[in-house]
């Protein structure tokens, strides 16, 4: 986050978003840890199963709103990243609820 004269201005980079929301959607980040030790693993059992949670997207954006509070511009980056259907569906909701608080969205890249 940086500041512009008197706004707290921030950038938003869709292809990091759109890693992070990839991830989400695998499980990545929601698998649980492993119990126990290699000291005390029956290795002979065989592989255990596969332990992910689902991960809620909704929650995922909800968070990266609460995080631009107080931000005033927010800078999109990576545009070309927008492709992705629901992906991009996500971001514009995104965008348009900053944008209903009080905030001014600067497309990086495109004339305004």
């Amino acid at each position: 986050m940086r500041t512009d004269g008197s706004d707290r201005v921030a950038d938003l980079s869709c292809e990091k978003l759109f890693m992070n929301y990839q991830d989400i959607n695998s499980g990545l980040q929601a698998s649980r840890e492993e119990a126990g030790t290699l000291e005390d693993a029956d290795w002979w059992a065989g592989e255990p199963s596969l332990n992910i949670n689902t991960a809620n997207p909704e929650r995922f954006f909800a968070s990266i709103l609460e995080d631009l509070n107080g931000v005033e511009k927010l800078q999109v980056l990576d545009l070309e990243w927008l492709n992705q259907g629901e992906f991009r569906v996500r971001v514009e909701t995104l965008l348009l609820a900053f944008k209903a608080a009080g905030g001014e969205v600067i497309y990086k890249g495109r004339d305004n």
